[in-house]
């Protein structure tokens, strides 16, 4: 793959304030971020983008591969001053209807499975995770917000170049129709724009937009914690602080991420009964 084009990123992007950064090779994105030293007062965005990914990591530690030519995979640190209350739930709830949003000018039918799996025709395409660290003892009171997004542009392939069932790609075909750049920027530019407004409003701005894309909402679903079931219901939306709502026989219950997964359940299965 030729190394990434940074200028065509901030062109994209559309954001004054972001810092955009590329390396040909990396192992996470996320950790060299997160790992950075602090400054004196919080910095500006900064984004870094990755040609190849060789350690890329999802929710509840799982691996990301990333196909070369075919996928995006880049990190996007944010800071702000520490505040006296633990890590901004919700952050990554706003993220994903702020990449949806913006990937939906690609593709008409991008949809978020809860927390924020993006998906297209109920498969996955990009997955996002947030990830958070404050200041050292002493230092500066900063806390660090790091937002890394990997995206199947196209859909993947396996050791024999089959295309796989269980994903997809941003694109339809074998060829892409705009440079990678364009459409990492594109959702970068929107994502700090989400944490900023995110930062000063909460998750109130981004429910309506999250109930438009919702691709688990009026369907049953099952909340598993160590593939055991924790709720059986039906998804009815989020609430104010990103949890996931299921309409149970004995009420409405709350899910919050975590170490929980979901998926939807048959009517047959015996999770429906659960």
């Amino acid at each position: 793959m030729a190394a990434i084009d940074i200028d065509s990123i901030r062109r994209a992007a559309r954001c004054e304030a972001l810092d955009v950064e590329a390396l040909d090779e990396a192992g996470s994105t996320n950790r060299l971020l997160m790992e950075a030293p602090f400054g004196d007062k919080a910095a500006r965005p900064r984004l870094l983008a990755v040609a190849r990914q060789t350690a890329g990591r999802g929710r509840r530690g799982r691996g990301w591969v990333m196909e070369p030519g075919r996928s995006a995979a880049f990190s996007i640190a944010l800071e702000r001053q520490a505040r006296g209350t633990g890590p901004a739930a919700g952050l990554s709830i706003a993220a994903g209807v702020a990449a949806a949003e913006a990937l939906a000018g690609f593709a008409g039918d991008v949809g978020l499975k809860w927390p924020n799996d993006l998906q297209r025709g109920q498969r996955k395409f990009g997955g996002i995770l947030v990830e958070s660290r404050r200041g050292p003892a002493g230092g500066a009171p900063v806390e660090r917000y790091v937002v890394g997004i990997g995206l199947n542009l196209l859909a993947p392939r396996d050791a024999a170049g089959a295309i796989g069932q269980a994903f997809t790609g941003l694109f339809d075909g074998e060829t892409l129709p705009v440079q990678a750049e364009v459409v990492i920027g594109r959702v970068a530019g929107a994502v700090v724009e989400a944490a900023r407004r995110f930062f000063s409003e909460g998750l109130e701005p981004f429910a309506d937009v999250w109930h438009r894309f919702d691709v688990l909402r009026g369907r049953q679903v099952a909340a598993l914690a160590d593939g055991r079931p924790e709720a059986v219901g039906v998804a009815v939306g989020i609430d104010g602080e990103g949890a996931l709502l299921l309409a149970t026989g004995s009420g409405t219950r709350a899910v919050r991420s975590g170490e929980v997964s979901v998926r939807t359940v048959a009517a047959s299965s015996p999770l429906a009964d659960a």
